[in-house]
């Protein structure tokens, strides 16, 4: 990876070097990694998205030219969600659909989240919105982004919805073993939500 991104940085200069750990974080772990990382450099905006290629470079494109299009100051985080729509298609095994689904619902009556796909994985959001959170975001691994969600609204953050274009890729390691390991890490994540005091002006 370091080699591939020194490779092309002379062409697109604009990158950073890769930020690489030394063992196994999460998925939400090196997410923070990386974005950790870009404090130094004051970006406005932070992103992510998921590296299988299930979401195409063009959907990534329009999904984050139109969330840093809004004002920093309206306190507005782009989620991306895979619903079905005129525009949008979505592909997915019987398996994931089930689990996925599944998954939402517990979700929805658990948490009341603004969001109907918390999961997604291309998010975008004011880089101040993160470090306002930060000190509350523990789970590092598949279910870092419900709790990052909760966290954003508990500070009054508004989470929009973005519709795309989703193409499964294959190798995928969700199974039920792991689905049951997102649920256990859903309690631990409501658990720590329930110790927090809410502020006074937060969103619902």
């Amino acid at each position: 990876m370091r080699e591939l991104v020194s490779q092309l940085q002379p062409q697109y200069p604009f990158l950073e070097n890769a930020v690489c750990l030394d063992q196994n974080a999460g998925k939400g772990g090196a997410i923070y990694a990386g974005w950790d990382a870009a404090r130094e450099k004051n970006f406005q905006w932070l992103a992510f998205v998921d590296a299988d290629g299930a979401v195409s470079a063009k959907e990534t494109m329009r999904v984050i030219s139109e969330a840093v299009s809004v004002p920093v100051e309206s306190k507005a985080c782009t989620w991306a969600v895979r619903v079905r729509s005129d525009d949008t298609k979505i592909r997915r095994t019987f398996l994931r659909k089930i689990l996925g689904n599944i998954f939402r619902l517990l979700v929805k009556l658990t948490f009341h989240l603004p969001v109907r796909d918390t999961q997604c994985g291309l998010k975008c959001l004011p880089a101040e919105a993160y470090w306002k959170v930060r000190h509350h975001l523990v789970e590092k691994r598949f279910v870092f982004d419900v709790e990052l969600c909760m966290q954003l609204v508990r500070e009054g953050y508004l989470i929009r919805e973005n519709p795309i274009s989703w193409n499964e890729s294959s190798g995928s390691t969700l199974n039920m073993k792991s689905a049951l390991r997102m649920l256990i890490s859903l309690v631990g994540v409501r658990w720590r939500i329930l110790k927090r005091p809410r502020k006074s002006n937060s969103l619902q």
